[in-house]
């Protein structure tokens, strides 16, 4: 029985020390600041409709317009590059899905805000839920949220490529976002750039064809004589 109850004794000391550098890495993480609730807005931040990359990209550069007309060569080629932010927003996808795995585990979220510290420090309570780790796409992507994430309205958004656009955030502020928008971009250019010689083409070709008709007409017109 002594026997038994040393060794039951070894395994409880043994899961004992086993358990504790993780009660350890969660007791060094504060999530004082966290739990505080984000200030609300009554606009919505530009860099979460707008963000810098598409203000960036959207200018009237020439080193812009020479980027669109490089993309639409390698569209006719067949070679297909996916721009930057479509993967952050995949990240920004997969720490949603973080959350809501840590949402489903422990029945509430302990802190009301995300950012990138909280995300990728390897003591915070939600490093364990990010599987697989979100990766930045760009040195200057950094991931935060909008909103308290324990209540409604928030999002998960990077300050350089701004939120998921096919997420349901960005498609209730939609009309928001396009005002902010410049009237023309660089892709806008380069779109009329390839379409506009078509539509000169297409009054010169009915100017041609009515010409030829008008012609025709009056040797008609003697042949029914």
């Amino acid at each position: 029985m002594q026997l038994l109850v040393k060794r039951l004794t070894r395994v409880i000391l043994v899961l004992f020390f086993l358990i504790l550098p993780g009660y350890r890495a969660l007791a060094d993480f504060d999530l004082s600041v966290y739990q505080q609730t984000p200030a609300s807005a009554s606009v919505i931040p530009e860099e979460i409709l707008y963000p810098k990359f598409f203000r960036e990209s959207d200018s009237l550069s020439l080193q812009n317009i020479i980027t669109e007309i490089r993309s639409r060569i390698d569209f006719v080629k067949g070679l297909r590059h996916e721009p930057s932010y479509f993967n952050c927003y995949k990240m920004q996808r997969r720490i949603s899905k973080g959350l809501e795995r840590m949402l489903a585990a422990e029945k509430q979220l302990p802190f009301n805000f995300v950012d990138d510290h909280l995300i990728y420090d390897p003591q915070s309570p939600l490093f364990d839920y990010l599987r697989p780790m979100p990766l930045k796409s760009t040195d200057f992507c950094s991931f935060r949220s909008y909103g308290d994430l324990t209540g409604s309205g928030s999002t998960i958004y990077c300050v350089y490529h701004g939120a998921d656009m096919r997420g349901e955030f960005f498609r209730r502020y939609q009309g928001e976002a396009s005002r902010l928008r410049p009237l023309m971009t660089a892709f806008d250019i380069v779109e009329l750039l390839i379409f506009l010689p078509a539509l000169l083409f297409i009054p010169a070709i009915w100017l041609i064809l009515k010409k030829a008709l008008e012609k025709k007409q009056p040797s008609d017109n003697v042949s029914q004589g």
